[in-house]
């Protein structure tokens, strides 16, 4: 059936992993006269509850701090917890004591009613606290992996050996690798790889320790990587701010060693460090985490969409080597519009794609391969992109392009949108868990190997340089402490760099 296991490590990994269940979930159909485009099987495993009952759950791993996770346990309507109450055996008064549990979210009790109300959906989605508030999910508890939390004096941002000791303790105690990921790739018929995202400042160290563990122990199968960058921009040589620096080198590091972990890797910029433009003219940003997210899951989620559709043989090896079509290329750059406008011109596909991968476009920036996928285009803007794709240096078998339905918006998606029209007329009295009547909204998601990803990784290498020049040492203790040390990371950076590189693609704009 071609499996895919999910990873997700860190708070926004989270975030954004949280949006991508919840379109997978708005796939399913309930009647027999309704038929879903998605093979289900590829992302979620079925199995039953303690009670023998049937369920069907997303085939993930989700890593983070204990306190992050909210009211989310690893026992839910599906899986209670039926271990025996020690109160029943004693007779006599009992006091309980622990951490306060957290109150779970409006949005989740919402989900739980089926009584008719006045009020939309989105009204219950405000002061989102957790990722788990707005999820629409169930999971299996070996999904849940919740990690020790970290003094609030303990600053992890960037601390290489701290997430390495981490993964270390925390697969010996729990026997993460022989326990729950063992027997997620077991029940697989025909596992053909990992899609992992996780937040680079606090999980990279982490991340790097579990793909290794996996290639060595359990399978060397494809993997898929979306590395969250952190907000720390190498450009900005500051080498007296020792939590900028070690911000900047471990997102360097974590990019090396993905270099050889993974059959692709597409990193992500912080939003924190995203610009303005024409690109969120049809947007209101918000810089929560709740609403960048949701911006990100639904490109990540559409660029993967070939991986998940029922008339798609491709898997991730096949998807990987095609955007790898020169074998040196294994970093992509996302890209898209979102949503797409009704009235949108061939220019507005170039001129409202923004980059989410590289902080700076690069002058006549040479694309070698080109992955594109568009989600409920009108016929006109269908026409449209065509022209623009007629326009592009590189045509079949180079490029490839995905026509979907229109992207999903459960009721647990913001109300991003300046068009009001996208989702208050169809809220409106939406009030069931299950609902046929979603809306959605079109987009436009490309992936492609670039030659400006030689211009990311030439500003990490600088700045890795500039270390040297200023003989910075210690700057990741366990991996990154002396001056050779650092001297090879600035070598295997540029070696990285030199397979995209391109005369015209090393000026700035």
């Amino acid at each position: 059936m071609r499996e895919i296991l999910y990873v997700q490590a860190g708070n926004f990994a989270n975030y954004v992993g949280t949006h991508f269940w919840n379109a997978q979930e708005s796939y399913f159909t309930y009647s027999d006269d309704e038929e879903t485009t998605l093979n289900h099987d590829i992302s979620f495993r079925e199995g039953s509850n303690p009670k023998g009952d049937p369920t069907y759950c997303p085939r993930l791993l989700s890593f983070d701090r204990k306190a992050n996770f909210g009211a989310l346990s690893q026992t839910n309507d599906l899986y209670d917890n039926e271990s025996t109450d020690d109160s029943q055996l004693w007779q006599g008064e009992v006091a309980g004591y622990g951490p306060v549990p957290k109150e779970p979210h409006a949005y989740q009790t919402y989900l739980k009613t089926d009584e008719a109300s006045t009020s939309s959906a989105t009204d219950f989605t405000n002061n989102i606290r957790y990722w788990s508030d707005f999820n629409r999910v169930f999971y299996v508890p070996r999904t849940i992996q919740m990690l020790p939390d970290v003094p609030d004096w303990q600053e992890t941002q960037g601390d290489w050996l701290v997430g390495q000791e981490m993964f270390q303790r925390y697969n010996e105690e729990t026997e993460l690798m022989e326990g729950s990921v063992r027997l997620f790739i077991e029940e697989c018929n025909s596992f053909q790889g990992l899609q992992i995202m996780s937040d680079a400042s606090t999980f990279a160290s982490f991340s790097v320790s579990f793909l290794m563990a996996f290639n060595d122990e359990l399978s060397r199968a494809p993997c898929l990587s979306f590395p969250l960058m952190g907000d720390a921009v190498p450009r900005n040589i500051d080498l007296e701010n020792t939590l900028h620096i070690r911000k900047v080198v471990s997102d360097a590091v974590y990019l090396r060693e993905l270099d050889s972990l993974s059959s692709l890797t597409v990193p992500i910029l912080n939003p924190n460090t995203w610009t303005k433009g024409s690109w969120d003219v049809n947007l209101k940003i918000d810089s929560d985490y709740y609403y960048t997210s949701s911006i990100l899951s639904a490109h990540i989620e559409s660029s993967t969409l070939p991986l998940r559709l029922k008339t798609n043989v491709e898997d991730i090896a096949s998807f990987s080597g095609h955007l790898n079509l020169h074998g040196s290329h294994r970093f992509s750059q996302l890209m898209g519009v979102f949503p797409v406008a009704a009235s949108v011109t061939p220019q507005d596909f170039w001129q409202q794609s923004y980059n989410f991968s590289i902080s700076r476009e690069t002058v006549m920036a040479k694309t070698y391969t080109r992955r594109d996928v568009t989600r409920g285009l009108s016929a006109s803007a269908l026409k449209a992109y065509n022209s623009w794709c007629s326009q592009q240096a590189i045509q079949q078998p180079y490029a490839l392009s995905t026509h979907a339905p229109a992207y999903p918006l459960p009721s647990s998606f913001p109300d991003i949108f300046r068009d009001e029209g996208i989702l208050a007329n169809h809220r409106k009295g939406q009030h069931e868990r299950h609902s046929s009547a979603s809306p959605s909204t079109t987009s436009f998601t490309s992936l492609r190997a670039n030659s400006g990803t030689a211009t990311m990784v030439a500003e990490y290498a600088k700045y890795a340089q500039a270390c040297v020049d200023r003989r910075k040492t210690g700057l990741l203790p366990g991996l990154i402490e002396t001056l050779d040390d650092v001297k090879e990371l600035v070598n295997d950076l540029w070696t990285i760099h030199d397979a995209y590189s391109d005369s015209n693609s090393d000026t700035y704009h």
